[in-house]
């Protein structure tokens, strides 16, 4: 009896399955549309999907008159279309089931209309924001192009991304984003996301991609969320390219890139160089004890900067790829500070000395990656190896001139090299079992090699000349090997999606300071990630994920190396950081419409060892400025975002993020919390005659620190631009802070025995001219590579 009804369940089981598998069976139909007399593309061209003779689907064509239409439901199909000029069309029909679940309709071509129209109304659009499972894709060619514009300007106008005066970009609270272009890390583009997002035209940029539940395949430091930029493609052969150049009262700045394809070889080249400099001032308070100081610092920056490189492709066909690039950077960046200071007594301001401080920095390096993607026939497997080797020179020196007063003068100076060596070696490799089951396993291997060697050196009055002082002089050297490997699963069922994966990453480390072992010990993660989707209907899904990420301390926060820049702060290093661990769980709503996209997000995370800045004060006023892992670092936060797009003309976004901090050390006995608040604004209109005017604004509030807090910045720009009849020449003026020369930052620093109150003036007004124009006729499409993570 019991065998019977065991057979019974399982039979109704399986029937369930069965039922399931057919219910949620999908299909895809892709083409083109040409022009039957020019054979160019037909862009934003209308094409509706019918079966049985009602309309069930819809899209556009993009630039090269592509159209993709997904998650179809086995069944016979036909398509009509509709374009402003042109004879509406209709095809033939087409099934699609299990034996032919993609359809490629080839090159369609439509005839002009000959007939003269009196009135036009174009009732469809290219959606600006389309969802997917672990994120959303932002058409970026559904807004009007900004001439000279980067993609740093480019992110301004993403969803869910908030992008800070500084270039530096965060996603719901977090600041902790990978950055890609075009599947490569930015890291070989630039020495920060900033710098790399500076590097790149916006004007390129078809979509960017943003993930906001990485899955197991990404490595478990510091990736809270991913973004992916895609550049202007084509299928032919062609050359072409973009040129633009800024000019301002702030700097100015010079990019081209050139794209070159035949046949089976792609080249792609470019580069970017900008001057620039800065006027910025600080006066710091402070109250220790018996004492009250005041120091008034006034600073000149100047500097260049220039990151370049070129990549070769080889398409041994269409099913397999191989590149090899290589990338150059350097910059130079040099900064006089003349710092008065001053004790007071009874509230008046007695003045003790002046320093000045000439402070040049100069890096070079450059990035070698090769790799190779190949797929199946049947497009249902993949592999991938990537190879990525850096190197990185860096020097970083002080001269330092204190005038004597009823005392000889006091001149030193500080020296420092740095030489960093980085390989990875990453193999990644994907499945798809059926419509139901992909599955993704792989291995990463990175090494880093840091070495610093630091030499100081005490002016000697008798003899003119600087002496090296042995006790402050020193080198330190860091070495790191991170072993990885992952397994991923992507399981979808009708209405459901689960992504579940794991992730080990094991971390070696052998320091040494002034030719002495430091005692480091080595450590291991296991990185769980799990993401459930539920579709609530065709706009809307909700989401749960959970995930657990790190942060290993850079090499700045591991030096050991005393700084005696500054006279009232002494900084250095603590070698003996441990990694950050952060568990991040997240609730989300989202709803996308053809004019509409909503999101609200609901995060906690909490993170122990947390790295934060400590300053103690000495008994003679001075801070001792050095970074420990001071406990716990919780945040339970809200974002909602709103992107609108009412007509082809225009367009507006908002995200507001909200949080509520918790940061505690016991060992400190400190503690510190409060509500945090970001609001980013942006707008997009479309004149007639080629005109368009964007606006963009970045507004925080507090951000609190263990010892106190940083206040927020209030920053907003006014971009015209006017784009030529034949969309080749376009020039924009964009105004920055225009109202407000200056932003006026203050940070707080608070404990038992002492006070302290900075505030800086930051140059914030720039006033840029732009220009940009296209070379080439023809867009370059290049074959698909696997993405590369950061070698940081």
């Amino acid at each position: 009896m019991k065998s019977r009804v065991l057979l019974l369940l399982l039979a109704v089981i399986g029937s369930l399955h069965l039922q399931a598998q057919t219910a949620d069976r999908r299909g895809v139909l892709t083409g083109f549309f040409r022009d039957s007399t020019t054979g160019k593309p037909v862009s934003l061209a209308t094409v509706s999907l019918f079966r049985k003779n009602q309309r069930v689907d819809g899209t556009l064509t993009d630039s090269l008159g592509y159209f993709e239409l997904k998650n179809l439901v086995y069944g016979t199909y036909h398509l009509a279309f509709s374009a402003v000029g042109y004879r509406p069309f209709q095809t033939a029909s087409w099934v699609i089931d299990a034996r032919t679940p993609s359809r490629n309709a080839g090159i369609l071509t439509v005839s002009l209309d000959v007939k003269t129209l009196q009135t036009v109304t174009v009732r469809g659009q290219k959606p600006l924001v389309e969802t997917r499972a672990d994120g959303i894709t932002f058409n970026v060619e559904s807004l009007p192009p900004i001439a000279g514009s980067s993609a740093a300007d480019i992110l301004q106008k993403v969803p869910l991304l908030s992008v800070d005066p500084g270039g530096s970009l965060s996603m719901r609270g977090s600041s902790r984003i990978r950055v890609f272009i075009d599947g490569k890390p930015s890291e070989m583009y630039g020495s920060s996301v900033a710098d790399a997002l500076k590097s790149l035209s916006g004007e390129s940029i078809v979509k960017v991609e943003v993930i906001t539940h990485p899955s197991a395949r990404y490595e478990a430091e510091g990736t809270d969320g991913v973004v992916n930029i895609i550049t202007r493609k084509n299928q032919s052969n062609a050359t072409n390219g973009n040129l633009s150049g800024v000019l301002g009262n702030r700097s100015a700045n010079l990019m081209a890139d050139f794209q070159h394809k035949r046949g089976k070889w792609l080249l792609k080249a470019d580069g970017f160089h900008q001057l620039y400099q800065n006027r910025n001032g600080a006066v710091l308070e402070r109250e220790t004890g018996g004492f009250s100081l005041v120091q008034k610092s006034e600073s000149r920056q100047t500097g260049d900067y220039f990151f370049g490189g070129a990549n070769v492709l080889y398409s041994l066909d269409s099913n397999n790829t191989l590149n090899v690039g290589y990338r150059l950077r350097w910059s130079g960046i040099e900064t006089h500070t003349v710092s008065d200071h001053f004790y007071a007594e009874n509230g008046v301001l007695i003045p003790t000395f002046r320093r000045n401080l000439n402070t040049p920095i100069g890096n070079e390096g450059g990035t070698l990656n090769v790799g190779y993607t190949g797929t199946s026939k049947d497009k249902k497997k993949e592999f991938s190896f990537l190879g990525i080797f850096f190197r990185f020179t860096g020097t970083s020196r002080y001269d330092l001139e204190q005038p004597g007063v009823g005392s000889p003068d006091y001149r030193e100076n500080f020296d420092s090299k740095t030489a960093n060596r980085d390989l990875a070696l990453q193999a990644d490799y994907s499945q798809t079992v059926n419509d139901h089951l992909k599955w993704e396993t792989g291995g990463k291997f990175t090494r880093k090699n840091l070495n610093s060697d630091s030499q100081f050196g005490i002016y000697n009055i008798d003899n003119q000349s600087y002496t090296n002082d042995p006790v402050r002089s020193n080198a330190f050297s860091y070495q790191s090997s991170v072993y990885a490997f992952y397994t991923s699963f992507q399981f979808k069922i009708e209405k459901w999606q689960l992504v579940a994966g794991m992730r080990y990453e094991k971390t070696d480390l052998t320091a040494a300071f002034k030719d002495t072992a430091l005692r480091i010990p080595s450590f291991d993660n296991l990185v769980p990630n799990l993401l459930i989707s539920r579709n609530l209907s065709k706009e809307s899904t909700l989401k749960l994920g959970y995930t657990l990420k790190l942060v290993r301390p850079y090499f700045s926060y591991l030096n050991p190396t005393v700084n005696n820049s500054d006279s009232l702060t002494i900084q250095f290093g603590n070698p003996y950081l441990r990694p950050e661990i952060t568990r991040r769980y997240q609730l989300n709503y989202s709803r996308n419409t053809a004019r509409l996209f909503t999101d609200v997000a609901l995060f906690y995370n909490h993170n122990r060892n947390s790295i934060e800045g400590i300053r103690t004060a000495r008994p003679d006023g001075v801070f001792e400025n050095t970074w420990q892992n001071i406990g716990r670092n919780r945040r339970l936060g809200l974002s909602t975002n709103l992107t609108w797009k009412p007509s082809p003309k225009l367009s507006l976004g908002a995200t507001l993020t909200l949080q509520y901090v918790w940061l505690e050390s016991r060992v400190l006995a400190l503690s510190n919390r409060g509500l945090t608040r970001e609001l980013v604004v942006n707008g997009t209109y479309k004149f007639p005659k080629g005109f368009s005017v964007y606006v963009y604004g970045f507004f925080d509030a507090n951000n609190l620190r263990l010892q106190g807090y940083r206040s927020g910045w209030t920053y907003y720009s006014l971009t015209v631009s006017k784009k030529s009849a034949n969309e080749r020449f376009n020039l924009s003026l964009r105004l920055d802070t225009i109202l407000t020369p200056f932003t006026f930052i203050r940070e707080e620093t608070t404990a038992e025995s002492f006070h302290q109150l900075q505030t800086y003036r930051l140059q914030n007004q720039h006033i840029r001219l732009t220009f940009s124009y296209k070379l080439g006729k023809k867009e370059i499409k290049s074959p698909h590579i696997r993405q590369a993570e950061s070698t940081d």
